[in-house]
């Protein structure tokens, strides 16, 4: 091959229009001694692309080994914290729904017989002791009201 026909070759490569064909030959090519200094470049990113892989360092596969059991070990551990806070929680719920039934079984039974509860009792006798009491509880609530609404006004004109 001529240079010309690598240099089309490399823009074709760079440019990811390439067959596989066509990228073995420029494999093939620079793996050849007689390169020419322009593509000396090029040669250097060819030989690291094709390099044959790595061999695999000493003790690899123990210290994956023991990674993963390390990751178990983990694993294990944040499933029996989880469970624990887990049942924590069930625990808690049945708790409160155990002391919320007494609480409201006791009060709905101690209602029920310390007094009873009057039904339609008449306070007075004479309707109109009846309206006159009437009166003078609102007109007391009247007056406190007023009390309440001019010490408000006070302050909102002095402020």
């Amino acid at each position: 091959m001529t240079t010309e026909d690598i240099e089309n070759l490399l823009e074709k490569f760079y440019n990811a229009q390439t067959t596989t064909a066509e990228e073995v030959a420029l494999k093939r090519y620079f793996q050849s001694q007689d390169i020419p200094e322009a593509l000396q470049a090029d040669k250097q990113l060819f030989v690291q692309l094709y390099a044959d892989a790595p061999e695999e360092p000493q003790g690899l596969e123990a210290r994956i080994a023991r990674n993963i059991d390390g990751w178990n070990m983990v694993e294990k551990h944040s499933n029996r914290r989880a469970r624990t806070v887990s049942l924590r929680w069930m625990a808690g719920m049945a708790a409160s729904v155990v002391v919320l039934l007494t609480l409201g079984t006791y009060l709905n039974n101690r209602d029920s017989t310390a007094r009873p509860i009057a039904t339609d009792v008449e306070t007075y006798d004479n309707p109109k002791d009846a309206a006159g009491e009437t009166e003078r509880a609102l007109t007391k609530f009247s007056i406190a009201i007023n009390k309440g609404l001019d010490k408000i006004n006070n302050t909102e004109t002095t402020d």
